[in-house]
């Protein structure tokens, strides 16, 4: 049987995130895989000498307004903060990106086929593997049983884990069809659910083939891994929702009268122009700098707006705290 070609889908939006990426492109290269790469968004590109496959495409199919959809997955978080720490949870999210992972994974299915090729491993540009011989360490049961040579993917939180996985090539082709438009996109959302539900990624590449695969053991499947996503990689929107946008995550907290803000970043500090109202009504803003791998409190009344450095210069983030969020819940 012919290797399983290596397809990464890469919208690489920075130089940090393109040294990553140019790491696992010569790992899976001097392991003698056929590399595939289909791109929205790159700062440059100049490896074609050793790779197989490689499409630009500067359209990137995202979903921009969520009110379109009904939103289903949650997600919590957990902050450790000197002696106590947050638990902020649960947000409904949005899968703004699954139109355009679908769209190139419909795509790169055809070229696949036309190059000959039954399998393929699907990775994100930033997996770290121990080692990059996929076959005969996260893979080395593929063609021990029927579902083994469908599809093998790792068990997740919100139904598998699709930073990586081995899939049957003509299997994923019949059950992605076209989507050319937005439209074709609820058309198929339809299809699995009945109505427009917009889950995240994972949940939705679940629902559309487990009832056919293999599901890796998260446990020993870890032990191959060295880091299962290093950058985080917000798009042109930002994030599934409006709690993290680039390195910052943001949310109400303590009943909606103070402000939790958290700088991700290892090594960029952040400026933050935090606007709100008082105890006495008027509208205040103050501009914040928040180090690398720092967090602040601030106070707050009826609403928060955030704008920050790394956001283009009409964006901003608007919470309404004249009612209770969904994702306020805050514990010491």
């Amino acid at each position: 049987m012919k290797k399983p070609a290596i397809f990464i889908d890469a919208f690489i939006s920075s130089g940090e995130n393109k040294k990553w990426f140019d790491y696992n492109l010569s790992n899976f290269i001097k392991q003698g895989h056929d590399v595939f790469i289909i791109s929205n968004k790159m700062p440059c590109f100049d490896k074609f000498e050793n790779i197989k496959y490689f499409e630009y495409d500067s359209t990137n199919r995202l979903i921009t307004d969520s009110s379109k959809y009904t939103l289903y997955t949650d997600m919590n978080w957990w902050f450790e903060l000197g002696s106590g720490g947050f638990l902020i949870g649960p947000s409904k999210v949005h899968g703004f990106t699954n139109w355009t992972i679908l769209y190139n994974l419909k795509k790169i299915c055809k070229v696949l086929k036309s190059y000959g090729y039954e399998h393929m491993i699907r990775c994100e540009y930033d997996v770290v593997f121990k080692n990059y011989d996929l076959m005969n360490t996260v893979f080395k049961d593929f063609d021990t049983n029927e579902k083994s040579k469908t599809c093998m993917i790792m068990s997740g939180d919100y139904g598998c884990t699709t930073n990586f996985f081995l899939i049957n090539i003509n299997y994923l082709d019949s059950k992605i069809p076209e989507m050319e438009s937005e439209e074709d996109y609820i058309k198929f959302l339809y299809s699995l659910y009945g109505y427009n539900l917009s889950p995240v990624f994972e949940h939705l590449f679940n629902d559309i083939i487990k009832n056919d695969c293999e599901y890796l053991n998260p446990n020993s499947t870890f032990e191959y891994i060295e880091h299962l996503g290093v950058c985080i990689s917000a798009g042109d929107l930002g994030y599934r929702h409006k709690l993290v946008y680039n390195n910052i995550f943001m949310t109400p907290i303590t009943n909606n009268t103070q402000f939790f803000i958290q700088n991700n970043s290892k090594d960029t500090d952040i400026y933050v122009d935090y606007t709100t109202e008082n105890s006495l009504g008027h509208t205040i803003s103050t501009l914040i700098s928040i180090k690398a791998n720092e967090w602040a409190i601030y106070n707050c009344s009826n609403f928060v707006e955030i704008k920050t450095s790394q956001m283009k210069p009409d964006k901003s983030v608007r919470f309404d705290l004249s009612h209770p969020c969904d994702f306020t819940i805050v514990r010491n």
